[in-house]
């Protein structure tokens, strides 16, 4: 399991990511768009970032993505990317509870199963398992 910030971004993660490789010296990886995915979204937000890894030597050091504001100020969640899918089915039932599912484990169009949930302490949480 790897734990990474995931940062959010309200349409302007382009930007960013321009900003923060040229400031800070690291790279990023393809920059995929919502147009290229399945995804729903309003005809303004195609050139949204969809995901963008931060890396420095080859390692993750953030992922990147825009989002519609959802009504709060987070900006910051926590991704746990697992190995292995059974862990992770036992994780995010037991994080989750007492708080609030926002996406149940499911397998995506990337082909990793995926789910979303903000914990009893108000902690914003993505898992993922690509196998």
């Amino acid at each position: 399991m790897k734990l990474h910030p995931y940062l959010i971004f309200p349409g302007n993660a382009t930007e960013a990511i321009r900003h923060y490789t040229e400031s800070l010296g690291i790279e990023h990886t393809e920059i995929k768009r919502y147009k290229d995915s399945p995804m729903k979204h309003k005809p303004d937000q195609s050139q949204w970032v969809i995901h963008c890894e931060l890396t420095y030597k080859g390692d993750t050091l953030a992922m990147v993505c825009d989002a519609s504001n959802d009504g709060s100020s987070n900006h910051i969640q926590l991704s746990l990317n697992y190995d292995s899918l059974e862990p992770m089915k036992l994780a995010f039932a037991k994080m989750s509870k007492g708080g609030k599912v926002t996406h149940p484990l499911k397998k995506e169009f990337w082909n990793a199963t995926f789910g979303q949930f903000v914990d009893q302490y108000g902690i914003h949480w993505i898992m993922n398992c690509d196998h």
